[in-house]
């Protein structure tokens, strides 16, 4: 019998084109051994692999986002042939430039020549576009760096063509459903030929990509031609797959003619530009730092020009207007981009009376008004933070002005009663915010009004006037010549009509107020046909074959975030602080997985001199062990933040640590350790993109040489039912 295996690997892109020249890395599950690394093939192949069989092997690609080596697979080589096709979240497009001069047309060149003084964010608003939009198509990496007389290209704006109805799919009927649109033409690449089973063994179900089936010896020959045929067809579908038809463009004036590449919509048009549903609210939901969009479950003019201003200010595109699966992709990403953990500290109620979100009190006289205690905060209200987060960091990133956090959330009956108050929105519909400039809080007016009038005003459609349906502002003096907001920013959206008070539109935890992954929306309401116009991507899931799991408790939660509490560095920017965050959360769950420690996280936590301010060395004036450390002395950012990995991780995220056991910090371990393994183990991280953190203050992730062999196997993590944050 054969005991070796061989299986050749492609990553394909979203729309199932190999992706050449992607840098990968191939391991040993259980060894972490790297075995085959290198660049794909113009077929999008790796190098074929032989290996015994029942060996595991996990796939990492380069990020295109942040160059580290991001784990996307992992199988057991179980057959003597295997073929596997892999998905990257990425989208690979070739565009070639026509050369054929031609005739003239109708078309002007759309190109800018920078002038004396210019900026490059002048160019973008004279030409209705955006500096990103102009960075992406320019190649410019720093856009303080343009030159009088550089030939600035312009975006080309190609609207979409589909114009589909969303309804929820208990309103659509069966031809609804099933009838294609006429305008859409679907190719579909070749497939591998289906291989008929043996009489006397029954059909299984295959994986997709490999050759799932168990067959006999005497089929043995016909699996290892299917196996080379489905090579070839691998490398066939590379040129049936890849190519993109470009159109003839020509200048007016001569010169070097364009190419525009037609909007994909145009080939699959599942844009939605109409309808009623819940993904349409959703998007409503996310969009009202963008336009001012209103949570609606109705697709509206509003709706659509939200989207527009999305695609022309974040995701640097063509405005369609519609809703497609290029603008999931990137409210995903935008989710993922800007988030509100940090900020959340004084979000909830502090009176200590009530819930932190009111007592569930309606209708009480407050002032001349009638005070109402939502349950909890309005999701719209999060993401305006989100939007005002992101100009900041953007299109008005010289103010050097950001986001510090929520000074009042939520103030209820009782809070109001302690300070003699008698305002009522911000019982839920109200937040004041700070801010810093240059690292340290801003209290100038200047830069308050800045924000009120150049993004809240003019990208956000509010206004200092309470008008219905609008995002509210307090100016800096109301009419009544009382001083408003001068040193802070608050806007509500008491103004809103009461139908968009309704369902679960109030929410208490970060994760409830963010809201599900789009992606994770549309296929649980199974509507997955909008993925494919303009890129979709699946959210990642655990591999069949993991089937390990870690349950973890509440008091196990705990645990993790007392001491992660104490092991990372308060960074002021949000990224430093949530991936060395994440990267402790890992460490643990993989020690407690790996047995070396005990089997339990209170066992991993408590183990001698592991983690310094729990059980460390005299000197650091340890708590003993992690009973002893009170959850008091846990910050709301630290809370937040591992109630909200968590819950990632259990839908599916990947660690962004792999399974590794080990971190350290070489800037602050005696030099016997860093001679004895500190230093080489520090290097090897770098290798691997395995440094998390800035500067000095980081931690090296890694594997010592004698823990390997104990690294577990991929688990999933199992949280409390209904789990919904400590």
């Amino acid at each position: 019998m054969n005991k070796k295996s061989l299986v050749t690997i492609q990553i394909l892109d979203l729309f199932g084109c190999p992706i050449s020249k992607a840098q990968y890395e191939v391991k040993n599950q259980r060894t972490g051994q790297v075995i085959a690394a290198g660049a794909t093939n113009a077929s999008g192949c790796i190098v074929e692999i032989s290996r015994d069989k029942g060996t595991a092997l996990d796939v990492y690609i380069k990020s295109m986002f942040n160059g580290l080596m991001v784990k996307v697979q992992s199988f057991v080589m179980s057959r003597d042939r295997m073929l596997v096709k892999i998905t990257s979240p990425k989208v690979m497009i070739d565009l070639k430039t026509l050369l054929n001069q031609g005739g003239n047309g109708q078309y002007k060149r759309k190109t800018h020549v920078v002038k004396k003084d210019e900026t490059l964010f002048e160019i973008a608003q004279k030409n209705h576009t955006t500096v990103r939009a102009l960075e992406c198509l320019n190649k410019i990496d720093d856009p303080n760096k343009i030159i009088v007389g550089q030939v600035i290209k312009l975006p080309v704006n190609i609207p979409a063509t589909g114009n589909n109805s969303h309804q929820e799919k208990a309103k659509q009927t069966t031809q609804q459903r099933t009838q294609p649109s006429a305008s859409s033409t679907k190719t579909k690449a070749p497939q591998t030929p289906p291989v008929r089973p043996s009489s006397t063994t029954p059909q299984k179900k295959q994986e997709e990509g490999i050759f799932g089936a168990n067959f006999g010896s005497k089929v043995l020959d016909q699996v290892n031609e299917l196996y080379e045929e489905g090579k070839k067809t691998l490398n066939e579908a590379t040129n049936a797959a890849s190519k993109i038809l470009t159109v003839d463009d020509r200048s007016q004036e001569g010169g070097t003619p364009k190419a525009d590449a037609p909007n994909l919509c145009k080939t699959n048009p599942q844009c939605i530009s109409s309808g009623k549903s819940e993904l349409i609210r959703e998007v409503n939901i996310r969009l009202a730092g963008f336009g001012g969009a209103l949570p609606t479950d109705e697709f509206t003019e509003l709706t659509a020009k939200c989207i527009k201003q999305f695609q022309r200010d974040y995701m640097g595109v063509p405005e369609t207007g519609k809703i497609c699966g290029s603008v999931l992709v990137a409210l995903d990403k935008f989710y993922e981009e800007y988030p509100v953990a940090g900020f959340m500290g004084k979000a909830a109620c502090n009176c200590g009376k009530c819930s932190g979100f009111g007592n569930g009190n309606m209708g009480i006289p407050s002032g001349s008004n009638k005070a109402n205690e939502y349950p909890g905060l309005h999701r719209s209200l999060i993401w305006i933070l989100k939007a005002i987060n992101f100009y900041l960091k953007n299109e008005f990133k010289e103010k050097k002005i950001e986001v510090a956090y929520i000074e009042s959330g939520y103030r209820c009956i009782e809070n109001n009663k302690k300070h003699g108050r008698a305002t009522v929105n911000h019982m839920g519909l109200a937040l004041d915010i700070h801010f810093n400039k240059d690292g340290k809080r801003t209290r100038e007016v200047n830069d308050m009004e800045f924000i009120r009038k150049e993004i809240m005003i003019k990208k956000m459609g509010a206004s200092e006037n309470r008008e219905l349906n609008k995002i509210y502002l307090e100016p800096k003096v109301f009419n009544s010549g009382a001083q408003g907001a001068t040193t802070w920013v608050h806007f509500d959206v008491t103004k809103f009509s009461t139908i968009y008070f309704n369902g679960n539109i109030f929410q208490k935890t970060i994760v409830e107020l963010n809201g599900v992954k789009m992606l994770a929306l549309v296929n649980t309401m199974k509507a997955p046909s909008v993925l494919s116009c303009g890129g979709g991507v699946s959210t990642p899931k655990l591999h069949d074959t993991i089937m390990d799991e870690l349950v973890l408790s509440n008091d196990d939660i705990i645990d993790i975030m007392k001491v992660t509490e104490t092991e990372v560095i308060k960074f002021k920017t949000e990224k430093y602080f949530t991936d060395q965050a994440a990267g402790v959360v890992d460490t643990i769950m993989n020690r407690a997985k790996s047995g070396v420690w005990g089997n339990s996280v209170r066992s991993v936590v408590n183990a001698d001199r592991q983690f310094s301010k729990i059980t460390g060395p005299k000197s650091l004036d340890p708590y003993g062990s992690v009973e002893k450390m009170p959850i008091s002395h846990v910050s709301i950012r630290i809370r937040n933040f591992v109630n909200n990995y968590l819950i990632e991780r259990a839908n599916g995220k990947l660690s962004i640590i792999g399974e590794n056991l080990n971190y350290a910090n070489k800037y602050y371990s005696d030099a016997k350790n860093r001679k004895a393994w500190v230093d080489k183990f520090h290097d090897e991280a770098v290798k691997k993109g395995m440094i998390l953190g800035n500067g000095t203050a980081i931690h090296a992730h890694g594997t010592t040489t004698e823990l390997r062999n104990k690294m577990p196997k991929p688990f999933k993590i199992v949280l409390p039912q209904d789990f919904k944050g400590i």
